[in-house]
């Protein structure tokens, strides 16, 4: 589906934005005279073309606000603000940036950016996009003291208004920081980052729990090493039945690590029989293999009740 961003780089307007783009140099630290006029008749031209010049730029202000500040807070920032008619085009166009821009930009332009969380007139992809910035913000602020004016009581309640969409991307964000870490330094990253942005913007609201979130969740169960029981605790109860037919899950857990199995088979027990619900017998795929090397563990676990409903679960071909 094409959006106004990709008219943009594909009309004169767009062109000239990008051309514009290429004159600002690193050393400026404010737009001269002579390029500030030609910037300032691009966004205020009328009708569709300062639209789509305006769009274009929308994608760049990172760039901009670094080399020119004032320009950008005076000339575009405040189509970001959802009383603007541009609103909902430049904030499509933004998740094409290739940041997130400095805490300060984030500041100027975080109002709206946390009302388009829920608007119907925000589409399901850019929920995702920026569903993956709250994540990244409470990250960096986490790990650096970054600085990003966003309190972790702002992102949750931004993510229970956007519904599971938004939650998965954070889900992703987190499992992927999660695999980026070092084996030995899994732990640490748990407890110091990881686990604490989670418990802290992860919404309690059980509609939101759905089997697309629980594939993040066991994502980030998967990548978290020696912390899985830790992480298993605060992350099972997050856990919902996986669809039927799917069970793409249960094969991810097949093929964790070994160090997940020997951290806490008791653990890894609980988060098979969260996944597999009341799933019908011998439905559900690569479940047999995730029970073998559990028994191979732990093999009193094979005797508890929960591990035997479990084998009836599991498909005699998986």
């Amino acid at each position: 589906m094409r959006d106004a961003f990709n008219d943009a780089i594909n009309a004169p307007a767009g062109r000239l934005a990008e051309i514009l783009l290429r004159k600002v140099t690193k050393e400026d630290t404010e737009l001269s005279g002579g390029l500030r006029a030609r910037f300032d008749k691009l966004v205020d031209a009328p009708g569709r073309p300062g639209l789509l010049a305006r769009v274009r730029l929308a994608a760049d202000v990172p760039f901009l606000f670094v080399r020119a500040p004032n320009w950008t807070k005076d000339k575009l920032l405040p189509h970001f603000n959802w009383a603007s008619p541009d609103a909902a085009d430049l904030w499509s166009a933004r998740k094409y940036s290739n940041a997130i821009g400095t805490p300060e930009l984030f500041g100027l332009i975080k109002t709206p950016f946390l009302e388009l969380f829920g608007r119907p007139d925000v589409q399901p992809e850019d929920m995702r996009v920026f569903g993956d910035w709250i994540a990244a913000i409470l990250i960096v602020n986490q790990a650096e003291d970054a600085g990003y004016p966003l309190k972790p009581t702002e992102a949750r309640a931004a993510l229970r208004r956007a519904g599971p969409t938004a939650l998965s991307s954070v889900g992703h964000r987190l499992a992927v920081d999660m695999e980026s870490v070092r084996p030995a330094d899994k732990a640490t990253r748990w407890r110091k980052v990881i686990g604490p942005v989670f418990e802290a913007i992860w919404p309690l609201d059980v509609e939101l729990q759905t089997s697309a979130t629980t594939f993040k969740l066991v994502q980030i169960l998967c990548a978290t090493g020696d912390a899985f029981p830790q992480a298993a605790r605060v992350i099972i109860p997050f856990i919902r039945t996986d669809e039927p037919h799917g069970h793409g899950t249960v094969y991810s857990i097949a093929e964790a690590p070994a160090e997940l199995y020997k951290a806490s088979p008791a653990k890894m027990l609980d988060l098979l029989a969260a996944i597999v619900g009341d799933a019908p017998p011998g439905s559900i795929y690569s479940l047999g293999k995730a029970l073998s090397r559990l028994r191979a563990v732990e093999p009193k676990l094979a005797d508890e009740r929960k591990f035997q409903k479990l084998l009836i679960c599991a498909s005699q071909h998986g």
